[in-house]
């Protein structure tokens, strides 16, 4: 079994600052945002459909961005972290490769894959997170939210995402009891390191996730996370994704395609949830 990337047309992007931003930030910006080769257009004029909103903000994600992620389509969130107030060139680049429909990972990284079909296959995945830090000289509590960002990806790939013909989950439900998945409900896992921490990716075969549960996360940030098991868990894991990440990627294939992407600094965990981070939606139209 194969996954594939879906290249396909560039979506226009419309660039904006929140209000965490001084106006001439725009200008500062533009030209690293240019060579990371993104579409940027005016509004949108004379695009076939509407262009998306590329959001330059601050970094700290708050309940307010939650409502950029449920427009339609959702903002995208990049994090303006450079001491000069522009984006760095390593979040410009998966933000180009998201929209462009190319591979996420570092180009120019070994990358670690692995094929899940067993519920203890993620602990296996989530070690193998632990072992890249380690071995990159990241500190201890970067590999132990490496290997729980790592967890929270690859049981959503492999126990939230498979869904019968009628839209029913197969697994989400009943995580307590599941020992492994169909064949053909697999998914894949890949690591690799780069500029920014460690690259954490799962890929499911089925293209159902939705901004919501990331909105949610976002919009919990600073208070309590409200439980909402109706996806099969209780909305903890995204939460945990968001706070422990650096960058955080999603590109949707409805129907065929979840790819998710978190990047986790090497640097030590105190205040992580409050360092700038960039969340990136995207659904293929």
């Amino acid at each position: 079994m194969r996954i594939a990337h879906h290249p396909g047309a560039v979506t226009g992007l419309h660039l904006i600052a929140d209000a965490s931003l001084a106006p001439a930030t725009l200008e500062q910006a533009a030209p690293t945002l240019v060579r990371g080769g993104l579409p940027l257009v005016k509004g949108g004029a004379g695009a076939r459909a509407p262009a998306r909103e590329l959001v330059l903000f601050d970094g700290r994600l708050g309940p307010a961005h939650a409502e950029l992620l449920q427009k339609d389509p959702p903002s995208l969130l990049l994090a303006t972290r450079e001491p000069g107030g522009t984006p760095s060139a390593w979040e410009v680049r998966v933000l180009g490769s998201l929209v462009r429909g190319e591979p996420l990972l570092p180009p120019s990284a070994p990358v670690a894959k692995l094929w899940l079909e067993r519920v203890v296959d993620i602990k296996c995945a989530s070690s193998e997170a632990i072992a890249l830090v380690e071995a990159s000289k990241g500190s201890r509590s970067a590999a132990n939210l490496a290997a729980e960002v790592m967890h929270e990806l690859a049981a959503n790939a492999l126990l939230d995402a498979p869904v019968d013909a009628s839209g029913t989950p197969l697994y989400a439900h009943r995580r307590e009891s599941v020992q492994a998945v169909a064949p053909e409900h697999v998914c894949q896992v890949s690591m690799a390191v780069g500029e920014g921490g460690i690259y954490l990716e799962a890929v499911d075969l089925f293209g159902r996730l939705t901004p919501g549960p990331l909105a949610r996360a976002v919009g919990s940030l600073g208070g309590r996370m409200q439980v909402n098991a109706s996806g099969g868990g209780a909305g903890l894991g995204m939460r945990r994704i968001v706070e422990a990440c650096e960058l955080i990627a999603v590109r949707v294939v409805p129907g065929k395609e979840t790819r998710m992407l978190g990047v986790v600094g090497f640097g030590e965990a105190r205040r992580r949830a409050a360092l700038p981070k960039s969340l990136l939606y995207f659904k293929s139209e």
